[in-house]
């Protein structure tokens, strides 16, 4: 029989740490990307460690060039990508998942999750980086978890970094709200009469169910949540969803989230889902991106399409078709294809999906 290690053994061990294994997320503390990972390693209780500072020491020891956030696994694979971070995940912890038991749910909890990424950082940045008391928040807290640790310590240089940084980065995401997301004077009103039919649509919703899809979150809920929490951190927008109670309690829960319940069936929740497909993502979030794709494809910079009667324009974003095709892509493989027909059919999306081999 071997011989036992003592407490004090065992910490001089070089591999002690392995028996502790921890996820790193790297991210800023008020990207709606960071913060839907953060709920759904809560949700799995996955132990991690939130590195916020983008110039922290772990950070520039993993010489990661990719865009926070990203996650570091305990085996050390980098996962760039909150939805690819997930959907990794979800087959590594298959405790708690993620995904209805009602197989039509599961693309339709992916298609309001894409709506979410892509669709709904316009209603983010729109408040944000728009409005001058939003620019000025947002801005200090980056600046405040970006300046290295050791300025802290030193008073005027400290109050300056900040303040430089902060201008930096007030002007670099005010010109990103207007170069990558298409947020101008033009279309603000359109993404504002968005974000204030979303948070309608999903606090009716939210009277009768816990969660989007019943007892349990489904990844279309971290999805909503990483953006509408991002939003809620602002002044502006907060002011909008303080107004919807049921939405608040969504909110505040989605930080730790648990078990409620069982997932339910399409046929308990399309009355109120039906309509978020409806009027959101059929009416506005589907046209757009369809029309971007086929810019990008006809080799456009910019696109412009009528969305409830009005022009909207912006540059074209390879990121944005990537999605959609990947989009139709699982549409076109999803087993059950003509049992989610109906459903699409009804609310308006299919018409977008529905292409054919991509």
């Amino acid at each position: 029989m071997g011989k036992s290690l003592t407490q004090k053994d065992y910490w001089k061990r070089e591999d002690w740490f392995k028996t502790f294994p921890m996820y790193k997320l790297f991210g800023l503390e008020i990207s709606p990307f960071t913060l839907k990972i953060k709920s759904y390693l809560n949700y799995k209780k996955i132990k991690y460690k939130w590195i916020k500072n983008p110039n922290s020491k772990e950070l520039r020891k993993l010489k990661q060039t990719s865009s926070l956030p990203f996650l570091l696994t305990d085996d050390g694979e980098v996962l760039q990508d909150s939805t690819n971070a997930i959907v990794k995940l979800e087959h590594r912890h298959s405790n708690n998942s993620i995904y209805p038991e009602d197989s039509r749910l599961i693309f339709i909890s992916s298609l309001i999750e894409e709506y979410s990424d892509e669709w709904m950082i316009k209603h983010l940045f729109n408040y944000r980086w728009t409005y001058e008391v939003d620019q000025n928040l947002a801005s200090k807290r980056i600046a405040a978890s970006s300046i290295p640790f050791y300025i802290r310590y030193l008073p005027i240089i400290s109050e300056l970094a900040l303040e430089q940084t902060a201008q930096h980065m007030k002007d670099k995401y005010s010109n990103m709200a207007s170069s990558a997301y298409g947020i101008d004077a033009t279309n603000r009103e359109l993404i504002e009469t968005s974000f204030k039919r979303l948070i309608d649509l999903l606090e009716n919703h939210l009277i009768k169910f816990p969660y989007l899809f019943g007892g349990r979150p489904s990844i279309a809920d971290f999805g909503l949540w990483g953006q509408l929490y991002g939003s809620w951190m602002d002044i502006t927008a907060r002011n909008f969803i303080n107004q919807r109670p049921n939405l608040v309690k969504w909110l505040k829960k989605m930080e730790n989230p648990k078990i409620e319940g069982d997932f339910l069936g399409w046929s308990d929740v399309h009355l109120t889902i039906e309509l978020i497909l409806e009027k959101e993502i059929a009416n506005v979030f589907l046209p757009w991106s369809n029309a971007n794709y086929n810019a990008l494809n006809d080799k456009k910079d910019t696109f412009s399409v009528s969305l409830e009667g009005k022009s909207f324009k912006q540059n074209t974003q390879k990121s944005h078709a990537k999605s959609l095709k990947e989009l139709r892509l699982k549409y076109n493989e999803y087993d059950l294809k003509e049992s989610i027909k109906p459903i699409l059919n009804n609310s308006g999306c299919l018409k977008f999906l529905d292409k054919g081999e991509i």
